[in-house]
């Protein structure tokens, strides 16, 4: 009985490549009879994924929503494969989808910028296309969400003759661009030192922090490993007392009076 192993040929170009099984019948059980044995290749004799051709944009536009903007006539479906195939031109207008198997993005992919979109996949490919979340001149006022999903034995897929990757992850080697509403302050101080356990802590006040927010509080120690990661409950915009969802795990040195000068 076997473990997922991989076999790495390290002959020369054209050499013979073999790989050998030997079985020897042992470790039969009562409800086994038939045994299969599967191998798949993962690695590539020159470029692994089809060459795609490129096409001008077309001036329509097309929505994930309508069955009639899909070759196939119908809304993909939970498991399947999608295809934003090269020249379209397609806005995700749903507000949450189901979880598709790949997505390939060869053409021009936007979310609806009038309500929250929810896309949810176990592979996303932005290959010779585009994913556009907003733009820096009209960024996206709802909620745009992401999810990847998957399994530890989900197949994998091979881009190059050296690069494989399994489920949940967002690859591109074209372009991805996301803009959300621009916030005023990216930075700011403890005004008072911060305890582990403790789940207040003071800022400055009138900031435009809103509940939701995410929040990282920098190292105090050497270990730069000894940072929080938080979201926010509520921020008096007078006091600039925060409450946060959790209790931290580190102290983290602040003052009443900055010591920048």
């Amino acid at each position: 009985m076997t473990g997922q192993h991989v076999h790495y040929n390290e002959s020369t170009e054209h050499a013979k490549r073999e790989l050998h099984f030997v079985i020897n019948g042992k470790n039969t059980t009562t409800f086994t009879k038939n045994r299969d044995i599967l191998l798949k290749g993962h690695r590539c004799d020159g470029p692994c994924q089809e060459a795609i051709q490129e096409v001008a944009t077309e001036n329509r536009t097309r929505y994930w929503s309508n069955a009639a903007d899909w070759t196939s006539g119908a809304v993909p479906l939970e498991g399947e494969d999608v295809h934003v195939e090269p020249g379209w031109n397609m806005v995700f207008d749903l507000e949450d989808s189901p979880v598709y198997k790949l997505i390939r993005i060869n053409g021009i992919l936007t979310f609806k910028n009038e309500s929250n979109c929810h896309l949810r996949a176990k592979h996303i490919f932005v290959r010779a296309g585009q994913l556009h979340i907003g733009s820096e001149e009209y960024p996206f006022t709802f909620e745009a969400r992401i999810t990847l999903y998957g399994e530890k034995d989900f197949e994998s897929i091979v881009y190059d003759n050296a690069i494989e990757a399994g489920n949940k992850l967002l690859a591109n080697v074209g372009l991805v661009r996301m803009f959300g509403i621009p916030r005023k302050q990216k930075m700011t101080r403890l005004l008072a030192p911060v305890n582990k356990g403790d789940s207040t802590f003071k800022v400055e006040p009138s900031l435009d922090l809103v509940a939701g927010d995410r929040l990282a509080l920098a190292a105090t120690a050497y270990d730069f490993m000894a940072s929080d990661d938080v979201f926010v409950v509520s921020y008096d915009n007078v006091t600039g007392d925060i409450v946060i969802n959790s209790t931290l795990l580190h102290y983290h040195w602040g003052a009443a009076v900055s010591t920048a000068a």
